[in-house]
């Protein structure tokens, strides 16, 4: 039998490393928002082209961040509705409902299983005030479209690319595209922690401020707590860890790439419908 993905196996490559990052954690005495956080998110935000990128606790307090910081500065409010593909996994909808907005369900393109423009189209929510874009698969959606279409309509645009690390689209990474984008660095992802964690990138230097605040129990300066926030913090083990993993985040891509591309070429039985091949890197 294939296992699916063996984790044990897939870390054992970095094992040296790894053991000297946590090491180096251990021994510094500093172990929460200290100078592994700042550089992986210095890393992880060159890498993903975008200009800021905190670090959160998961993927679902990545996406609920980046709402609940919208609702800090007015751009939304609670009751608003957002628009989220229909297939995608649970969290992207608990981020939204959990923000206090409310999820639109659009049917997703029958052929790459991702948002599309005609989708959103057929969506019939002219009051809707964000779209929530999910990279499913490491199959980036056709942002292009998706963008433009979007900034005809003064709509937000939030990125799920927690299945999505690295995958381009005319040169642009996940991640640099939408106004915001969260993040999952469960041990399963590409870029995967040895526990939970997650980021969240973005182009406005104040939205990235907000969230900074809202993942440190709403605080900029100990003990002056501004906003009602919450403790996502990123520790510093799995920001070590994941500074380890990045480095070769684009040979881990080629090497999956390699493994799909032989199940798409060698899986013969007519009966099996196989995703379609991509036409741009996936993740």
């Amino acid at each position: 039998m294939i296992e699916f993905l063996n984790l044990k196996e897939l870390n054992r490559t970095y094992r040296d490393e790894l053991v000297e990052a946590v090491t180096r954690v251990i021994d510094s005495g500093w172990y929460v928002l200290g100078e592994e956080v700042k550089g992986f998110e210095s890393n992880f935000s060159e890498y993903s082209g975008a200009n800021h990128a905190i670090g959160v606790s998961s993927g679902l307090a990545a996406l609920k961040l980046i709402l609940d910081a919208w609702i800090v500065q007015g751009k939304l409010s609670k009751g608003d509705k957002v628009i989220v593909p229909a297939n995608t996994f649970v969290a992207s909808v608990l981020a939204i409902t959990q923000a206090g907005l409310e999820p639109v369900f659009v049917d997703p393109d029958a052929e790459t299983h991702n948002l599309s423009v005609q989708g959103l189209e057929g969506a019939g929510c002219a009051d809707a005030k964000a779209v929530m874009v999910v990279h499913l698969y490491g199959r980036i959606a056709p942002m292009d479209s998706i963008c433009q279409w979007c900034a005809d309509r003064g709509l937000l645009i939030i990125e799920d690319a927690a299945q999505a690390h690295g995958a381009q689209l005319s040169g642009r990474r996940t991640g640099a595209w939408g106004d915001a984008t969260g993040f999952s660095f469960y041990p399963g992802k590409n870029l995967g922690a040895l526990g939970d964690g997650g980021a969240v990138t973005c182009k406005d230097e104040e939205l990235a401020d907000v969230i900074k605040s809202l993942r440190n129990y709403g605080s900029k300066e100990k003990y002056i707590h501004d906003l009602p926030g919450s403790n996502e913090r990123l520790d510093e083990m799995q920001a070590a860890i994941l500074k380890v993993k990045l480095k070769s985040l684009d040979q881990v891509i080629e090497r999956r790439q390699v493994i799909a591309n032989r199940y798409l070429n060698e899986i013969s039985n007519e009966r099996v419908k196989l995703p379609l091949r991509p036409e741009f890197r996936e993740g």
